[in-house]
C-alpha cells in the first residue's frame, strides 16, 4: 500500500483527531540568511510546481526532438541549402544538449533545495524546542549530529558526475573502437605487433579497455542514476530518525503531543533494474522513468510537509 492507505495514516487513529494542512507557500529561493521557522516553512516548495516542471521537461526533451525530426524536410526545402541545413541541424543539438545538461541540473537542485531549507528548518525547531523543553543530552547530540550530517549525506551532484561520466565514456570508447579495428587490419598488426606474442598483448589492451570502460559506466552514471532512483526514499529513513529523536524530546504529559507513524514509504524505492533495462531498450519508458523520480517528492513531500506543520504548532502552542 502507498502512504495514502489506511495502514499508513501518519498519526494513528487514536491521535487524528485534528488535520494538518499543507500551508500555502510563497515561491523563493532559499538563502543561508538567518530566518524564523515561519519564514523556513513559507519557502516550502509548492507541491503542485512539481508536476508543472516534469510537463514542462517532457516537452522539451522529448516532443521538441519530435517535431524538428518531422519539419526536416519542410526546412530543406525552406533552406534550399545542405550546408545550411547541417549548420541549422548543430544548433539545434547544441541547445538540446543544453537543455539535457540544465535538466540534469535541475534534478540535483530539487533535492539540494530541499535538504537546505530543511536543515534549517530542523535547527530552528531544536532552537525552538530547547526553549521550551529540558533536552537531555543524548538527544541533544543526536539532533545536532543529524544537522550536521544531513547536507553531508544527502546533498546531490549526480549531474556532474554523469556529464563528466558522458564525457569520458565516450571519448574512450571512440579511441577503443578505433583501436580495434586499427589494430585488427593486417598492416597494423605487422606494424605493431611483429612478435608471437604481439596477439596475446592485444587482447589484453582490448580487455583492459573495456574494464575502464565498464569502472566509468558503472561510477559516472549507474551510479548516479541509482542515488537519484533511491533519494527520496534514504532521505525518509533519515528523517523518521530525526523525528524520532525529537518526539522525545516532548514530555508525554503535553496535550499537543501526537504520536508520529512517519511516511516511510517503499514505493518511493523505485527498481532500479528494471526501470534501467527497459530505459535501454525503449527510450519511451525512461520519460516514465523520469516521471516516477519527479513524483516521487511530490509523494513524499506531501505527507513530510504534514509532519513539519505538526512540530510548527507544536512549538508554537503554548
Amino acid at each position: 500500500m502507498g502512504i495514502f492507505g489506511k495502514d499508513r495514516e501518519l498519526f494513528k487513529p487514536e491521535y487524528n483527531k485534528n488535520q494538518y494542512s499543507i500551508q500555502s507557500t510563497t515561491r523563493q529561493s532559499y538563502s543561508q540568511k538567518e530566518v524564523t521557522l515561519e519564514e523556513n516553512i513559507s519557502l516550502r516548495c509548492p507541491i503542485d510546481n512539481l508536476q508543472k516542471i516534469w510537463a514542462k521537461n517532457f516537452i522539451m526533451l522529448t516532443l521538441l526532438p519530435l517535431l524538428f525530426i518531422a519539419s526536416i524536410g519542410l526546412l530543406e526545402a525552406y533552406i534550399g541549402s545542405e550546408f545550411m541545413l547541417l549548420t541549422v541541424t548543430v544548433l539545434f543539438l547544441i541547445i538540446y544538449a543544453g537543455i539535457w545538461l540544465q535538466n540534469m541540473h535541475m534534478k540535483d537542485k530539487l533535492v539540494n533545495t530541499y535538504v537546505d531549507r530543511k536543515t534549517k528548518f530542523y535547527e530552528l525547531l531544536y532552537k525552538r524546542m530547547s526553549e521550551k523543553y529540558t533536552v537531555a543530552a543524548e538527544c541533544a547530540d543526536k539532533i545536532n549530529e543529524y544537522i550536521r550530517i544531513f547536507p553531508k549525506k544527502y546533498k546531490m551532484h549526480t549531474a556532474l558526475k554523469e556529464i563528466t561520466g558522458i564525457v569520458l565514456f565516450f571519448v574512450l570508447f571512440t579511441a577503443w573502437v578505433f583501436f580495434l579495428i586499427g589494430a585488427l587490419t593486417t598492416i597494423s598488426v605487422e606494424k605493431y605487433f611483429p612478435y608471437e606474442s604481439s596477439f596475446q598483448l592485444l587482447i589484453t589492451l582490448i580487455v583492459v579497455f573495456g574494464i575502464v570502460l565498464i569502472i566509468i559506466y558503472k561510477l559516472f552514471i549507474i551510479n548516479p542514476l541509482k542515488r537519484k532512483n533511491e533519494i527520496w526514499y534514504e532521505i525518509s529513513l533519515f528523517e523518521k530518525n530525526v523525528t524520532d529523536t525529537l518526539q522525545q524530546i516532548i514530555p508525554d504529559n503535553d496535550a499537543n503531543k501526537k504520536t508520529v507513524n512517519y511516511p516511510v514509504d517503499k514505493t518511493l524505492k523505485q527498481p532500479f533494474a528494471l526501470y534501467f533495462i527497459v530505459s535501454i531498450l525503449t527510450g519511451f519508458f525512461f520519460i516514465i522513468w523520469d516521471y516516477q523520480m519527479v513524483m516521487a517528492k511530490q509523494k513524499y513531500l506531501s505527507k513530510a510537509y504534514l509532519v513539519e506543520d505538526y512540530f510548527a504548532e507544536l512549538v508554537w502552542s503554548r
